[in-house]
C-alpha cells in the first residue's frame, strides 16, 4: 500500500487500522475436537493477553465452526501475528 499523502510504502494493516484498538477477527475451521479452546488462546497469546480476557462468540454449521475473537491490538505487528499464528492450526480454513 502506498500512503496517499506521503508516498511511503506501508503494509495494509498499518494504513487501515488505528492503533491501539479492539480488533475483531473471524476464524473459520473444521468443527473438530477442541477447536474453540485452541483458537482463543492463539489470539490472546498474539496480543500478550490471558485467554480469559479475550471475548469471543461461536457459530456452528455442520462440519464448520466460526469463532469471532475480539482482541486488544496495540500495533500492526500484533495483528499480523494473530493471522500468522492462526495458520498454525491445520483445522483453520480461513480468517477475516
Amino acid at each position: 500500500y502506498t500512503h496517499e499523502d506521503t508516498g511511503q510504502k506501508e503494509r495494509v494493516f498499518e494504513a487501515l487500522v488505528d492503533y491501539p484498538c479492539e480488533f475483531t477477527m473471524k476464524i473459520v475451521g473444521a468443527n473438530e475436537g477442541t477447536f474453540v479452546e485452541d483458537i482463543v488462546p492463539i489470539g490472546a497469546d498474539s496480543c500478550d493477553e490471558h485467554h480469559t480476557s479475550i471475548s469471543y462468540s461461536t457459530r456452528t454449521q455442520g462440519k464448520w465452526m466460526s469463532v469471532t475473537v475480539q482482541a486488544p491490538v496495540k500495533n500492526a505487528e500484533m495483528l499480523y501475528m494473530m493471522y500468522e499464528n492462526g495458520d498454525r492450526d491445520p483445522r483453520v480454513k480461513f480468517k477475516f
